[in-house]
């Protein structure tokens, strides 16, 4: 197959050498082309072309300094690659953007006649402040060219292309990106929980500012782009260090601008700042780019600043290094706290990075086979906007009589998702990570996280939550530590929302947490009855059907796929090895999983123990850590795979577990398994070959079955007959079901109902509004709070107003100092805000402090706001003057 892989920049020659190394991959002949007139894009391409291949060379449709106008260069592009594909008798063509001038021709002139693959080849998911028509960035419409087959990075980029229009027949696949999906460093970044900062307190930092061509591809004027560049370098020059990367494709006149600039170094454009160089920085701040992979890889903390002229944002992850501001104040508050504490604050809320990132050790296999089986995509029918869905979608007068009635069910489309955190460290976040990622990649769902221990007031998480159809709470751990949690499902549920507790947790967790958090822990018994109850195993519903749920829905639970999944070897070694994998605490049976490892060695048999986790403080004096146990500790999930194919059975010791993800693990891998009979694994694997159950909580019972399994060989049918329970796909069509969120093609039925192929085409939809629209959280960050009047003085002292009342709310809302109730007062009297002005007034005049000085400041204040403020002043005044003759007093008496 002669496969043409038109490249317009150097990131292009890199994704098709990536693409060349699949297996497979010999049989084809490729061919790289490229459209430039000037010379120096094609000299760049030809430099990278010759790095990495060996006779590859790449062909220009244009001669370098041809005489041709801008537009007629533009208009030849179309014609000549259609010519060259002709005469190379092309039968593939890859291309990575069909949205750049390039781009849309080659894409408009071949894909009636070849098969087109369209490679993402940078972060798409951006969101917008506005999405009027003609608002929108060309990324809004990537895709929409009609390819044979499109090749994203992750799910949150096929939901974008899937459901922005009323085609629900879009060639889109999740394929991961090259050189990053399938990058263990990056992996291990993207599921790390910390930052490690390596200055000491108060220290400079060293910092590095990632500029991109704003003016230039018109996303700012030139006028706003220096503005704020300009203020965003005097802020962080007082914090250190400051340097500023210009893009590679920055033009000379801003090149030579930013040479201007005081007190920062200015790099060379052409420098690349990879995951090594950038290394070496405190901290990193860019607008918009996928340059957060590199940050990540180089465990650099970034900030993604986005002014409020800027219409493009870059989305909210959930990431340790990861921090989205809206203004240079919120920016030169995050810096700050990273100087003076060494803390980096992150986003509080966010999408997982797995969102638009799916990880894979076989991306370049997987791109391959979609360019292998693309096809040329057949005509389009024409669709009248005035149309009935029934005539549009044809079939019987049943089926057209059904799906009428199914349209006006009218499913929700948003899922907020509340918890205590989100990310692979523990496993309670595994199961619902995964299932949000598959619903985002399959269904037209908006899905947000919000993490509850980041508010304060329950009338925030409201206002976060004021569009959501559906709140689904992962796990009961809201309800015993977030003082919000049963208050706020109690405000949900009087408003009319839809309310689901995805429930993780054992009858000994339940009887734990019911003992340490005694009130919290009844108020919760109250309100489960008036909420819908997913559960993972039979067991736990009838648990919860004990504590007056009617109608818990057991929906079981997922785990995500690795990025490798070694099967175990089929028979057992001379030395079988039984491993556990789990936190080391007593609930998990660490007593009996020692006492069973003695007991092997003192009956003789050569049967090696390991447990995998890291060691918590709930283990007690009595228990037993045997020396015939190798205790591994924590270890990556690659890690864990490997161990767990290396292995002979997994032995899970826990005394309860509702359905635990290390069994399903365990049985993707065809490992035997070993549990007690209170487990909920044993309702799907009972009877099963390869797995076994113990009736007693007693070592010599689980030695019994650890025997008996060894003697047996797994059941391949029956094991992936329990594997597909827990499909990622299975999975997520039970939880859909279940939250009643809608389907796929229940979305592009009414899309097609409401909006014609013209829309279409423009990339709008029928509301006029993007899915991915974005409002601001109220949440209170974790930061210091002896830090914040700090931030107030230097805003307010700066004369940046705004950014001082942002801090001031946040010190309001945990206490009310007087110097800030004045200083907030002062802001809204300079501009005309007289009621907010008297409201804030008033909150100083009965709060501490020094009386006298609090009076003198409020008549100052009250002096601002005209005849409304005249009876205020005359009162402080009074006041001022009282509470100054009785310190008089008081000192005369005392000095007699």
């Amino acid at each position: 197959m002669r496969i043409a892989v038109f490249v317009e920049n150097r990131n292009g020659v890199g994704l098709a050498s990536e693409v060349m190394k699949a297996p497979g991959a010999e049989a084809h002949s490729f061919h790289l082309v490229t459209a430039d007139r000037d010379g120096d894009v094609a000299g760049w391409i030809e430099q990278e072309a010759a790095a990495r291949f060996d006779d590859l060379k790449v062909h220009n449709l244009f001669q370098v300094e041809e005489p041709i106008t801008g537009d007629e260069f533009l208009e030849e592009v179309g014609h000549r690659i259609r010519a060259y594909a002709e005469q190379e008798r092309v039968d593939r063509l890859v291309f990575f953007n069909d949205q750049s001038q390039r781009g849309r021709r080659v894409a408009g002139a071949l894909r009636d006649t070849l098969p087109l693959v369209l490679v993402q080849d940078g972060h798409l998911d951006f969101h917008f402040k506005r999405t009027d028509p003609g608002l929108r960035d060309q990324n809004w419409y990537y895709g929409s060219s009609s390819p044979a087959a499109v090749c994203v990075w992750g799910p949150a980029t096929a939901h974008h292309l899937m459901f922005r229009s009323p085609d629900s027949n879009v060639p889109v696949h999740i394929t991961g990106a090259l050189g990053h999906s399938d990058d263990p460093q990056l992996l291990r970044a993207a599921r790390s929980a910390a930052h490690r900062h390596t200055k000491g307190a108060g220290e400079p930092l060293r910092i590095v500012v990632l500029d991109q061509p704003l003016s230039d591809q018109r996303k700012l004027s030139r006028k706003d782009h220096r503005e704020q560049l300009t203020e965003l370098c005097e802020a962080l020059t007082g914090f250190g260090e400051v340097e500023i990367k210009p893009h590679p494709s920055t033009l000379r006149g801003h090149l030579d601008w930013l040479q201007t600039l005081p007190d920062v170094t200015v790099l060379d454009e052409s420098a690349l700042l990879d995951a090594g160089s950038l290394d070496g920085y405190d901290l990193a701040i860019t607008f918009f780019s996928t340059t957060y992979l590199q940050t990540l890889r180089a465990g650099t903390p970034l900030i993604l600043f986005s002014p409020p002229a800027l219409n493009i944002v870059f989305p909210t992850i959930n990431h340790p290094l990861l921090r989205n501001v809206g203004t240079v104040g919120e920016l030169v508050d995050v810096t700050a706290e990273l100087q003076r504490a060494g803390k980096f604050t992150p986003n509080a809320h966010g999408e997982p990075v797995e969102h638009f990132l799916t990880f894979h050790d076989d991306v370049p296999s997987r791109v391959l086979r979609r360019i292998e089986e693309a096809e040329v995509p057949a005509a389009r029918p024409v669709t009248r906007r005035t149309a009935p869905v029934e005539e549009a979608a044809g079939g019987s007068r049943a089926d057209r009589a059904l799906r009428a009635v199914e349209e006006r069910l009218n499913r929700p489309r948003s899922l907020a998702v509340l918890g205590l955190g989100f990310s692979y460290v523990t496993g309670v976040a595994i199961p619902v990570l995964t299932y949000t990622q598959a619903l985002l990649a399959q269904n037209p769902v908006d899905i947000r996280y919000f993490d509850l221990g980041v508010y304060t007031r329950t009338e925030d998480v409201l206002a976060d939550l004021a569009d959501t159809e559906v709140v689904l709470i992962n796990s009961l751990a809201p309800f015993w530590r977030s003082p919000l949690a049963n208050e706020l499902t109690e405000a949900l549920v009087a408003l009319g929302r839809s309310v689901v507790v995805y429930a993780h947790e054992t009858e000994y967790v339940m009887n734990f947490e019911g003992e340490q958090h005694a009130l919290r822990h009844a108020e919760m018994v109250q309100v489960l009855p008036k909420v819908k109850v997913l559960c993972v195993s039979t067991a736990q519903a009838d648990m919860f059907r004990q504590l007056g749920v009617s109608d818990p829905v057991v929906v079981y639970n997922t785990v995500p796929q690795d990025t490798h999944r070694t099967l175990a070897r089929r028979t057992p070694g001379e030395r079988p090895r039984i491993v556990m994998v789990g936190s080391m605490q007593d609930r998990k049976g660490l007593d009996l999983f020692s006492r069973v490892a003695e007991l092997a060695y003192t009956q003789g048999l050569p049967w090696r123990f390991a447990w995998i986790g890291h060691r918590t403080w709930r283990i007690s004096s009595s228990t037993l850590l045997s020396d015939r146990v190798e205790w591994m500790g924590a270890l990556s999930r690659d890690r864990v795979r490997e161990e767990l194919a290396d292995s002979d059975v997994f032995f899970l010791s826990s005394m309860d577990d509702p359905m635990p993800l290390s069994v399903v693990e365990a049985v993707q891998q065809r490992l035997r398994t070993v549990t007690y009979h209170r487990v909920g694994s044993r309702e799907v694997l009972e009877g099963v070959p390869g797995y076994r159950s113990f009736a007693e909580y007693t070592p010599a019972a689980a030695l019994d079955a650890l025997r008996r399994v060894l003697e047996e060989e797994v059941a391949e049918d029956e094991y992936q007959d329990v594997e597909e329970l827990f499909d990622i796909s299975a999975f997520t069509a039970r939880m859909t079901a279940a939250l009643n969120l809608a389907g796929p093609e229940a979305a592009a039925r009414a899309l097609l109902a409401t909006a014609g192929t013209s829309d279409a085409a423009e990339g709008q939809e029928p509301d006029g509004e993007t899915a991915f629209a974005e409002g601001p959280f109220s949440a209170v960050l974790s930061r210091h709070a002896k830090y914040l009047n700090e931030d107030f003085t230097r805003h307010f002292t700066a004369g940046r107003q705004d950014e001082a009342l942002r801090v001031g709310w946040e010190i309001l809302r945990r206490r009310q100092p007087v110097d800030v109730l004045i200083g907030m007062a002062e802001i809204r009297a300079s501009r005309g805000e007289t009621d907010g002005a008297l409201r804030l007034l008033s909150a100083a005049a009965i709060a501490g402090g020094d009386r006298g000085r609090v009076w003198s400041e409020i008549s100052r204040v009250a002096g601002e706001l005209g005849a409304r403020g005249k009876a205020i002043r005359q009162l402080a005044r009074k006041e001022s003057v009282r509470i100054e003759l009785s310190n008089r007093s008081a000192r005369l008496l005392k000095s007699d």
